[in-house]
């Protein structure tokens, strides 16, 4: 069934298919809840301004990658799941399977210090399952 989109919780499980007319395509991103700025050890995100900077420098960052990001900071005390992050960040949309994974492959490229730093330490992966945002917040207690 080449060419056929999928999001896990529309029909029967995680290979369910639907038709592309299924749903509207004319919603706009998701604007964060949250307004003000996070900040990680150099890095800074800025809700207000869209913006995310690592040592002052600015990152490109698409917007819904942008929203998965501000999710996940607000959610961090959890694991999200790609259900709820499919579901909030492209809400009734139609996505390709590897939408989610290539979104947070963005924000941690983005969030990245340098090519050594380890992407892991700021969202960590739970396989099968989601996501989570680990990296602690400045001012805040090692998440748990």
């Amino acid at each position: 069934m080449a060419g056929q989109l999928w999001h896990s919780r529309i029909q029967n499980g995680p290979q369910a298919f639907i038709q592309p007319a299924a749903f509207p395509l004319d919603k706009l991103p998701l604007a964060p809840r949250r307004a003000g700025t996070v900040k990680f050890g150099r890095r800074e995100v800025s809700v207000a301004r869209r913006e995310v900077r690592v040592d002052g420098e600015l990152r490109a960052l698409q917007p819904r990658p942008f929203d998965l990001l501000v999710f996940l900071i607000e959610n961090r005390h959890r694991v999200v799941s790609t259900d709820e992050l499919l579901d909030h960040i492209w809400q009734d949309e139609i996505v390709q399977p590897g939408s989610l994974a290539a979104a947070i492959m963005r924000v941690r490229k983005a969030l990245l210090e340098s090519q050594r730093d380890p992407a892991g330490a700021i969202i960590r992966t739970h396989q099968r399952v989601g996501y989570r945002f680990v990296a602690r917040l400045d001012g805040e207690a090692t998440p748990g």
